[in-house]
């Protein structure tokens, strides 16, 4: 026996196929997820003094925002008759389910380094980046997102040097970074002579 509010959903949207059926349940899934993103979003700001809780709560944020996405093109999968929507929903569902999984895997590699960070027990490199990675933002300044060394690729985008800084006091110079075991999260960048 089905519960009355999922026969009248049925009923007033006129759904009548299986496939239409899976669609509305995963429509519903996105609405679920979504509201999950603006809750969990707002509660990393009670964090904001301890950053590595912040980092995790923020990436479970961006993950949830993900499986919106997902959700949301399953439905357009089930929902439509187009054959080319249909493919067209199973490539983007593919591409989101690979960056939520991304995700999550960051999630994990932060979460391990924890105690490295509560303990400031960072790996350190010195020398000269062979490459630096900037961020496109639409509007304000482009901030460093990634250095990467011969050996290492650390991640720097939260440090919020901007290009223009990074250019003229750091480029071609020795650093030394301090940054997380696990994931690769800069701590600390500064030139050494």
């Amino acid at each position: 026996m089905k519960p009355k509010f999922i026969e009248r959903l049925y009923k007033s949207n006129n759904v009548k196929t299986i496939g239409e059926r899976i669609g509305t349940f995963f429509m519903i899934v996105c609405a679920i997820f979504f509201i999950l993103t603006l809750i969990i979003y707002g509660i990393s700001f009670f964090f904001k003094d301890d950053w590595i809780v912040h980092e995790i709560i923020q990436l479970i944020s961006g993950i949830c925002f993900t499986l919106v996405f997902c959700s949301a093109f399953i439905t357009i999968i089930f929902m439509t008759r187009n054959w080319i929507w249909k493919l067209l929903g199973v490539l983007i569902t593919i591409a989101f389910f690979y960056a939520a999984t991304t995700l999550m895997v960051d999630v994990k590699m932060i979460y391990n380094d924890k105690v490295a960070y509560e303990n400031k027990q960072f790996e350190k490199i010195v020398g000269i980046p062979k490459e630096v990675e900037y961020d496109n933002p639409e509007s304000g300044p482009n901030r460093v997102y990634e250095i990467m060394f011969e050996d290492v690729t650390v991640e720097a985008i939260h440090l919020w040097i901007h290009q223009d800084y990074f250019e003229k006091n750091m480029k071609g110079k020795r650093l030394e970074v301090l940054y997380l075991p696990n994931s690769h999260y800069a701590m600390n960048i500064r030139v050494v002579d």
